[in-house]
Order: structure tokens, then C-alpha cells, then sequence
């Protein structure tokens, strides 16, 4: 009878416990404050008014591409987070930057070459699942904008954009986003859909100096708002480059106060990533 009602003891809070994780997991979600549109937001966007870009969430005080991480970002004035996708071996698309998952879980084990099922169990280090790019666009719904990465390895082909202009469609999403890619191809694809076409694009260029950066913008189709750049790699030459083409200029990824004025005062880009929100929106506010 003792033992019984021990047990009964440990179940009851158990089930407490239970309660209490679902309800923090299903909390309301942040929304971003005084939000216009993505086109609106694009149109204003300057050195004097960067549109500031939340990298994976707010890495700096929670797992990153998590809700807690995201709801911080919005909560310190963003109006734009970031999703890396991945896609799964049944076709799903998870929300991590990396496709190995060790690094973020501590399981050994890849998005691209596992099941819905099998990535569904894995948590990040804070305890939230792994978040397919549907259950966030269920949870902030238009309370946010979304800058979103397809990612995939070296030779894959553009399943992982295609997979996202379905979820786009079913989420009805394509006003709320801007996406971004390595790869001109996948942006390529991207713009023939019509419901994509007029969605802004955001190139990740990956170039080894100046003069490699300087063709790549020559050749940039004309279509696409955002040119990025690693912010070490930034020249004034660069970033003018950029704006005579028409587009904008965007740096990644700020970490520090040298970096956010680097990429601000010095070279004066449109838009940037940044791993800590709140600094970067603060300073941003003080330089206008």
C-alpha cells in the first residue's frame, strides 16, 4: 500500500512536470513590434536604416533556430528571423543550420539521410524538438517576417528549394519572407514559380577576394534585391559596386561593437546578420 501510494506520488508529478513542459513548448508566441511590410521594409532600407537580419534566432542566450531563441530576438525588435532548412530523407523540411546534428543536440545524426520520424525525437539542448519550417510558420504566423535559407550539400540537386515554394504556397507565406542561397541556380528555380517571382532574393556570394566579389556582382541576375558578403571581406569598393547595380548590400555575421560599426559606419551596408539582436538594434537606433 506504501509502495502504491508512492508511485502514485511520482506519477502525479511526473505528469505535472509533463504539463509544464507542453504548456512553456505551446506559450504565445512573441510578435514583433510596429512590423510594416517585408516591401515596405525594403523599400526604407539604407545605411542610415539597415534592415537588421536575427542570425538562427539569438544564439547568444538560447539554442539556436528555437523558439525561446527566436521569441528573444523579437522580443530585443526584430522583425526579421532566420531559418537554415534542411530537407529530410521523407521530404520534410527541419529548421537547422547544420545537417549533421551533433553540434546543436548531441546526436550523431543527419537531417538530409533520416526520416520525419526519426528527427522528430531528437531535441535541441534546451529541450524543444527540432522545428520543421511548418510548425514555426505555425507558431509566429505573420506576427514576424522570415529570411530563409535552403541548404543543402555540395552536388545536391534543388529538391530543398522546391520542397520550400510548397511550403510557402500551403503556409501562404510568400509575402512574409525573403530567401536567400548560395546557389544562383536555386534562386533561379525559385523566380520561374509564379508565386515566388516576386519574392526578394538574397545572395549569399562566396568569392576568395575583391576581384572575384566585383564579377560576381557584374553577373548577378538583375532580379535579385541582396548581395551578401562575409563582413571581413567587405571593401568600399565592393559595397559601392552593389548599389550601382541597383541592389543592396548586406554583411554577415556581426558579433561585436567593432563589427556592427564596421559594417554601419564604415562600410555602410543596407542590411546585416547579427548574433545579438538587442546590441546591434541599439547601436543602429543611436547612429541615426
Amino acid at each position: 500500500m506504501k509502495i502504491n501510494a508512492k508511485l502514485a506520488i511520482v506519477s502525479t508529478a511526473l505528469a505535472l512536470f509533463s504539463i509544464g513542459i507542453t504548456t512553456n513548448n505551446a506559450s504565445a508566441a512573441a510578435k514583433a513590434k510596429n512590423m510594416v511590410s517585408v516591401e515596405k521594409e525594403i523599400k526604407k532600407a539604407s545605411p542610415k536604416h539597415p534592415i537588421i537580419f536575427s542570425h538562427r534566432g539569438s544564439p547568444y542566450n538560447s539554442a539556436e533556430h528555437s523558439f525561446a531563441g527566436y521569441d528573444h530576438a523579437i522580443k530585443d525588435g526584430s522583425q526579421f528571423i532566420e531559418q537554415d532548412v534542411w530537407l529530410s530523407k521523407d521530404g520534410k523540411l527541419y529548421v537547422t543550420h547544420d545537417d549533421n546534428l551533433k553540434r546543436t543536440t548531441g546526436h550523431d545524426i543527419n537531417v538530409s539521410t533520416s526520416t520525419s520520424k526519426q528527427l522528430d525525437k531528437v531535441k535541441l539542448r534546451n529541450g524543444e524538438p527540432i522545428h520543421q519550417l511548418k510548425n514555426v510558420f505555425d507558431h509566429y504566423k505573420k506576427n514576424v517576417h522570415y529570411i530563409i535559407e535552403a541548404k543543402k550539400n555540395d552536388g545536391d540537386n534543388t529538391d530543398t528549394e522546391k520542397a520550400l515554394a510548397t511550403q510557402l504556397d500551403k503556409s501562404k507565406m510568400n509575402n512574409n519572407v525573403i530567401v536567400q542561397d548560395t546557389d544562383v541556380n536555386g534562386i533561379e528555380l525559385l523566380h520561374r514559380f509564379k508565386k515566388q517571382k516576386d519574392v526578394p532574393f538574397l545572395w549569399l556570394m562566396e568569392a576568395s577576394g575583391e576581384d572575384q566579389y566585383l564579377q560576381e556582382i557584374k553577373g548577378a541576375p538583375k532580379y535579385i534585391k541582396f548581395l551578401s558578403l562575409d563582413a571581413e571581406q567587405a571593401t568600399p569598393k565592393i559595397m559601392k559596386a552593389i548599389n550601382k547595380r541597383g541592389m543592396l548590400s548586406d554583411l554577415w555575421t556581426i558579433n561585436t561593437y567593432n563589427d556592427t560599426y564596421n559594417a554601419v559606419k564604415v562600410e555602410k551596408t543596407d542590411s546585416l546578420f547579427t548574433n545579438n539582436t538587442k546590441e546591434t538594434k541599439h547601436l543602429v537606433d543611436d547612429w541615426k
